[in-house]
């Protein structure tokens, strides 16, 4: 008989004993590491069933230590989060693995950064002369792309927040300067007069 055989029957023997309902989450992570493992070959299930024992054991002491009526009180009268915790782990046994997510996430980085840099490019003034401040910003803009592509993602990620908490102050949702208790209120700015 196979660690991983005895692991299992190890966690229906708890679940016929009403064990599972000391720690409903991490039961149902224990199950989930059991099935993995149950699925994985060479090295890696050694390490995961070597994890999954390790785990286990920790468990057992647990279930030992706890008295036992709070584990009959955990049975009969449950809160909101205990339920959560009884949901099935093996209604969707393929969870997304998170490098694949990182890739969808800096994917979608690079295409939102590049329809960003098309729109503002889009934008340029045709009038404007070389040192026309919108033209250097798309000029500036549009060599940063080529130069330095992740700055310029974490570049306009800054730009985004602060045009969103701009909009945020304008709607009242945050405080202006001039409300925050015990900051004086912003000085009045000078007209610039023509030289």
């Amino acid at each position: 008989m196979d660690g991983n055989r005895s692991s299992g029957d190890r966690l229906a023997q708890w679940r016929a004993q009403h064990g599972d309902r000391h720690d409903p989450v991490r039961f149902a992570f224990l199950e989930a590491l059991q099935r993995r493992a149950h699925t994985a070959s060479g090295a890696l299930r050694g390490v995961l069933d070597a994890r999954l024992a390790v785990l286990l054991d920790d468990y057992a002491r647990q279930l030992t230590e706890a008295p036992a009526a709070a584990i009959s009180d955990a049975t009969g009268t449950r809160n909101g989060l205990a339920a959560l915790g009884q949901v099935r782990v093996d209604a969707n046994p393929d969870y997304p693995a998170l490098p694949a997510l990182m890739a969808f996430r800096g994917l979608w980085a690079q295409l939102r950064t590049a329809g960003q840099v098309r729109q503002t490019l889009a934008q340029t003034p045709s009038d404007g002369g070389p040192l026309n401040s919108s033209v250097l910003v798309h000029r500036a803009v549009g060599w940063l792309g080529e130069v330095s592509p992740a700055y310029l993602q974490h570049f306009l990620a800054y730009v985004d927040n602060l045009a969103w908490l701009e909009q945020m102050q304008q709607r009242g949702t945050l405080p202006s300067r001039d409300t925050v208790p015990g900051r004086p209120p912003a000085k009045p700015r000078r007209a610039r007069t023509p030289r």
